[in-house]
């Protein structure tokens, strides 16, 4: 497929977006997809990507160097405020503009982008997201030529080796995210504390700082804190933890930590909303929970019964195969630029 596409903002191995973006820019390169980067950022040579940008053949750009545009060219961004900002810039270049919000709520430039009628295609990764939005969209400008469309995320589970068997010495559980508020429950510590193990418990938080603390207060002696990813990778993390045991008091939309727990071998407990909805199977591929006596219960499930918790792990790894599959992705893109095609330069 011969389509060049320029991306605003640059990918990322650690958090939603920017890792997002990573995934689906390996799918764009298998398709022959001709791929340039306008980072959102200076210097963008001493990012930890630029190399492996540059090995797939990806021409970056200068920050923010909205003139090297080509008319008509098609342009996409990954919930990135700063292509909100300037698409009044890009549209003098382009009509041809995309953008993926990877969360469940509208960002107030998205909605004054809406009204001026800036973004000629939304994308979303979840189709109960896409429904939920659409008439909030349409509420601030009805044009009928703004398409909404969803597409079936990459996830390359080759830089996540998947863990059969972990030690039964010891039983670990673990939170991975930011370190916002939000993404921690104020029951946090009630449920790690109670739920029972025959073997020494271990916690591993990835992604906590102050901010965290102040929403989940101390954390116990036992569990051990990472503010992020370069004091604890993700792999190191996944091989930690026999569960991933996460109450959040938000809402997710396609949850990356998901991918990457199926594909470890990490059984996900997690809260029966959003995204995890769809990617879940209560029971074969995970558990949803409703009340922190779920969360409690079926992490205690899984520290007794080894065998069963093993068996859900295979087969989350197999669902999280087919639902970030390559050729699953790569045909959904198709879909995506096909459309793109069709609207005004």
């Amino acid at each position: 497929m011969m389509f060049s596409l320029f991306v605003i903002g640059f990918p990322s191995l650690y958090g939603g977006a920017g890792a997002e973006l990573y995934h689906q820019i390996k799918v764009w390169c298998r398709m022959g997809v001709d791929i340039h980067i306008i980072p959102t950022q200076k210097n963008a040579r001493y990012a930890e990507l630029y190399p492996d940008m540059l090995q797939h053949g990806v021409t970056v750009h200068e920050g923010y160097d909205w003139n090297s545009i080509p008319e008509g060219t098609p342009v996409i961004s990954f919930c990135n405020e700063d292509f909100l900002s300037a698409l009044p810039e890009i549209r003098k270049r382009t009509r041809r503009t995309v953008f993926v919000n990877c969360m469940t709520w509208l960002f107030g430039k998205e909605k004054e982008a809406m009204k001026r009628g800036d973004i000629a295609m939304f994308l979303y990764q979840n189709e109960a997201v896409r429904q939920n939005v659409i008439p909030r969209l349409k509420a601030l400008n009805d044009d009928s030529d703004i398409r909404f469309r969803t597409f079936k995320p990459y996830f390359d589970a080759s830089d996540f080796p998947f863990m059969a068997k972990r030690s039964p010495d010891w039983f670990g559980a673990g939170h991975i995210s930011r370190q916002d508020e939000d993404k921690f429950s104020n029951d946090t510590w009630r449920i790690y504390e109670n739920f029972s193990s025959p073997v020494e418990k271990r916690g591993t938080f990835l992604g906590f700082d102050h901010r965290s603390e102040t929403k989940t207060g101390k954390p116990p002696d036992w569990v051990e804190t990472f503010q992020d990813q370069r004091s604890l990778s993700q792999q190191d993390f996944y091989k930690r933890c026999h569960i991933v045991l996460q109450p959040t008091d938000t809402t997710e939309n396609w949850p990356r930590i998901g991918f990457e727990a199926m594909a470890s071998g990490s059984v996900l407990i997690v809260d029966r909303r959003g995204g995890w909805e769809q990617m879940i199977e209560h029971g074969k591929t995970g558990w949803l929970c409703e009340n922190p006596g779920d969360f409690i219960a079926y992490a205690t499930k899984m520290a007794w019964e080894p065998h069963y918790r093993e068996d859900m792990a295979a087969a989350a790894r197999e669902r999280g195969l087919i639902l970030g599959g390559l050729e699953v992705s790569m045909e959904s893109w198709r879909e995506v630029f096909d459309t793109l095609a069709e609207l005004p330069e």
